[in-house]
């Protein structure tokens, strides 16, 4: 319809209302000038009326006439798939831009616009574990003591962008910025944004290649194996650790790290790592370039150098160079096979060094060069089995672990030894009811001293130190619980640990992954060595 074909319609639509109009007893009279004013504003408001309409007709034919996206082709051989970090949601067309939380999006981009942003998922995730705490060192004066945990909290955020739109059939560029979240504990440097695994790599249809910081091959490959993570049970206060105290040397995350993953092929992965020592001290006895913290060690945790603030500190506790790690695993229906390997050279424990009066009237000597700076290394194999018993999913799982110190006198040497380590879990309906067993083999010797009292009684004056190397040194770790799940992202939990130490041991509970450890301290920090630790500690996680 014209133009002039519609303002005729509209005069004479105009005409007959003010005749109609005329026939009444108006309100106001109307002139001819106003008449002819509205019919002007009428004419106006149908030309951008029109215009609004040929405007909405162009998008719809160009989104109509639009190629349809490009779909991803499958690559050659096996997909890419990675056990390091939860697996990259699938990209979206690449008109659209997604934000999600968990994987759901949450917006999505109008069609049209950058075609970089169109292709990368950007995903929001968390996990919250918090505990409530009843628990006894078995020290002469700690007692039983009440805490609140808020364990391995983090939150992240993650992102991939889909490079097959680009002509990189099955690649993708990833990145991932994670951090500790201290929901019961007060912050510190150690929940600083990207505290925790935080990367930028590649996936391609031959693997992974990741540069950053995350957990190592050998802490990842067994991960899995302990029913009791970030407890008190959690196997680490035996697993991975060399000499006991509050770190477990093998259960890590290597900053400033390369990696790589491979694809999975017919159920075997392997995982290499390596981080460069970047220490200006030929011991490593300084901070690594660019850290603010001893090598091997957590912020302001054990043999960190904390509070000093500007280097060299004498990182004279467990501080390496170069890390190797690597891992090849087998998962392929109920059964699960691990081999794992992690190399610290040049670990500085030259602060064990030292002369010590003992109560005897005697002297513990440590000479230079007894313990000093050498290599350790660690090894394990695991293997796990699940099946259904007629009650519901039995989940078994075992691990054999050899860690050793190279050229340290076998008297001084609390870094070698053998480790086993097994759990079981019964799955009935939404209850997990699991129990495990960790035991640490005596190690060669020790160079420290420690308190030799019955526990509960304080020591004598003048009778406190005595040589840990004259005793035993073994250890074992008892842990049972439940847990029931309301759904796949919620859990409650109840879990009892009970640590034995044998007269020259001094290991922790909750000594990674905990809020905090619980150990054979006295009030003035010293060892007291052989005590029995239990605790009970109760809690919920939450997964978004």
């Amino acid at each position: 319809m014209g133009n002039r074909m519609k303002k005729r319609l509209l005069v004479g639509t105009a005409s007959a209302a003010i005749c109609l109009a005329l026939t009444q007893q108006p309100i106001h009279a109307a002139t001819l000038d106003d008449v002819m004013a509205r019919l002007d504003a009428l004419e106006r408001n149908n030309a951008k009326l029109a215009k609004e309409n040929a405007q909405l007709r162009d998008r719809v034919n160009h989104i109509t006439s639009a190629p349809a996206p490009a779909t991803a082709s499958t690559p050659k051989g096996n997909p890419v798939q990675h056990a390091a970090v939860a697996p990259s949601p699938t990209p979206p067309a690449p008109e659209h831009a997604v934000v999600s939380i968990g994987g759901a999006p949450i917006y999505s981009k109008a069609p049209g616009g950058n075609a970089f942003v169109d292709n990368t998922t950007v995903t929001l995730y968390g996990h919250v574990d918090l505990s409530g705490d009843f628990f006894n060192a078995g020290v002469f004066d700690q007692g039983n003591k009440f805490g609140v945990a808020s364990n391995l909290t983090y939150f992240g955020v993650r992102a991939r962008h889909n490079l097959e739109p680009y002509g990189f059939a099955g690649w993708a560029a990833v990145a991932q910025f994670e951090s500790l979240v201290e929901v019961a504990a007060t912050p510190t440097e150690r929940a600083a944004f990207g505290t925790r695994d935080s990367f930028i790599g590649m996936e391609t249809p031959w693997g992974a290649i990741k540069a950053g910081k995350a957990d190592t091959p050998y802490k990842k490959s067994t991960a899995k194996f302990d029913p009791f993570s970030a407890t008190l049970g959690d196997y680490n206060s035996i697993m991975g650790n060399t000499g006991g105290d509050l770190r477990a040397e093998y259960d890590w995350r290597a900053a400033h790290a390369v990696w790589y993953e491979s694809p999975i092929w017919n159920g075997f992965q392997a995982t290499l790592m390596a981080s460069p020592g970047q220490n200006t001290a030929k011991d490593n006895s300084d901070f690594a370039l660019g850290d603010f913290n001893c090598p091997g060690t957590s912020a302001r945790g054990s043999g960190s150098g904390f509070p000093l603030t500007s280097a060299p500190e004498g990182c004279t506790d467990g501080s390496y160079g170069n890390l190797y790690s690597a891992s090849l695993t087998y998962n392929q229906g109920p059964f699960t096979a691990v081999a794992a390997y992690e190399m610290h050279e040049g670990t500085n424990r030259t602060g064990d060094e030292a002369v010590t009066p003992l109560s005897n009237g005697g002297v513990l000597i440590v000479p230079p060069g007894a313990v000093g700076v050498a290599n350790e290394w660690a090894a394990k194999l695991g293997a796990g089995y699940g099946f259904n018993d007629g009650i519901g999913k039995l989940q078994l799982y075992g691990i054999y672990e050899i860690m050793r110190r190279e050229n340290t006198v076998a008297d001084f040497n609390e870094r070698s030894r053998d480790g086993y380590f097994i759990s079981a879990t019964q799955s009935v309906g939404a209850w997990d009811i699991s129990a495990s067993w960790a035991h640490a083999n005596a190690s060669p010797g020790s160079p420290g001293t420690g308190v030799f009292n019955n526990y509960t009684v304080t020591p004598a004056a003048g009778s406190a130190d005595f040589a840990l190397n004259t005793v035993d040194s073994s250890a074992d770790q008892y842990a049972a619980g439940v847990k029931y799940h309301f759904s796949p992202f919620a859990t409650w939990y109840l879990v009892g640990s009970y640590l034995r130490n044998g007269p020259g041991a001094h290991y922790c509970l909750g000594v990674s992954g905990h809020g905090y450890g619980v150990c054979g301290r006295d009030a003035n920090n010293n060892v007291v060595a052989g005590n029995k630790a239990s605790a009970v500690t109760t809690g919920m996680t939450f997964d978004f």
